[in-house]
């Protein structure tokens, strides 16, 4: 799965009875312009009515029925969008979505894997396990959440970086991620910019309570600190070829900044890595992608670090076998 160049690119048809296909459009348009082969997938758990099998008829007919029906409409998709190259598509019965999403990455191993995002309010992340927060945290290659189906010609492209790296953050995610981003003007023309947001630096002390209290430092190190981080800054800037007039480093809440400068510099991509945790010491809200992905009205390219492994399951779902009819037996009489 490479992310400086894109030679294969996974689509997610959510429903191929939808009008609208606004991840198809969005993918087609970026496998027109990089020459990239596009492979459309959809997956269900419940197949819906089909006329040609009977009722009563066992349950893998209905599935079989369902995936050629949900096969036929995919490949009128696919020559509805007048591709270069013949599309693949794929329909599999699996569950849960993210699982069987995941698990055909992990089969077809494309450069990327585009698919539909959709707002989600923080008692959605409280309460759901959404199939959007999910590949965020499992899904092996770079991930693009499309909000339009539009593909403009010369792409803002904004990079979320954290070069004062800290242990819950791979040193060279960075450089992953500035990568990407370079795949991506090259293939689709457009221009790099680069954020990064810092909190108020403090010194620590140990309390009684979880966290510890944090308390001012002297106006001193502080600056310091700041410079230190704009050196950072720049110097990663310099290493892929980012001007520092496009490099931005503020002090605030990392949501906050991103969305405002997403707003500000009319950003078409944001691109940003994330890191699983496990659910012992994640917290319940979600990291900073899950907190941004929402606030932002452009789309969303998340890239996972070097040596990312999912925990996804490559063994899918069977297809229940037919129940057999057996003849019932006559009740023994008794005497």
């Amino acid at each position: 799965m490479s992310i400086t160049r894109w030679k294969s690119i996974m689509v997610v048809i959510a429903s191929p009875f939808a009008r609208e296909q606004a991840a198809a459009k969005k993918a087609a348009a970026i496998a027109r312009r990089c020459g990239a082969r596009l492979v459309l997938f959809n997956s269900f758990m419940i197949p819906q009515p089909v006329s040609d099998v009977p009722t009563g008829a066992p349950h893998e007919e209905f599935i079989a029925a369902a995936i050629r029906q949900r096969r036929e409409r995919l490949e009128e998709l696919a020559s509805a969008l007048r591709l270069r190259r013949p599309a693949s598509v794929v329909v599999r019965w699996d569950y849960p979505v993210h699982e069987a999403i995941v698990r055909e990455v992990l089969k077809v191993k494309p450069d990327m894997l585009v698919t539909e995002s959709h707002r989600h309010g923080r008692l959605a992340r409280l309460l759901l396990a959404n199939t959007d927060w999910e590949l965020i945290r499992s899904c092996p290659c770079p991930l693009w959440f499309v909000r339009s189906p539009e593909l403009p010609r010369r792409l803002e492209v904004l990079v979320a970086v954290d070069p004062r790296h800290t242990r819950a953050k791979p040193a060279r995610l960075d450089d992953r991620l500035l990568s990407a981003a370079g795949a991506l003007t090259r293939q689709l023309n457009g221009r790099i910019s680069m954020v990064h947001a810092y909190e108020a630096p403090a010194s620590t002390m140990p309390s009684t309570l979880m966290e510890p209290i944090r308390l001012p430092i002297s106006p001193e190190r502080a600056r310091e600190f700041v410079s230190k981080t704009t050196r950072a800054v720049t110097a990663l800037a310099e290493k892929h070829g980012v001007k520092p007039a496009d490099c931005v480093v503020r002090q605030g809440a990392p949501a906050d900044v991103i969305a405002t400068l997403v707003r500000r510099r009319e950003a078409d991509v944001l691109v940003m890595g994330a890191v699983s945790r496990s659910m012992l010491t994640r917290p319940i809200i979600g990291n900073t992608a899950e907190r941004v992905i929402d606030r932002v009205d452009c789309d969303v390219l998340i890239v996972k670090p070097a040596g990312y492994k999912t925990p996804v399951k490559r063994a899918a779902m069977k297809v229940p076998a037919a129940r057999r009819r057996t003849k019932r037996r006559p009740a023994p009489v008794l005497a």
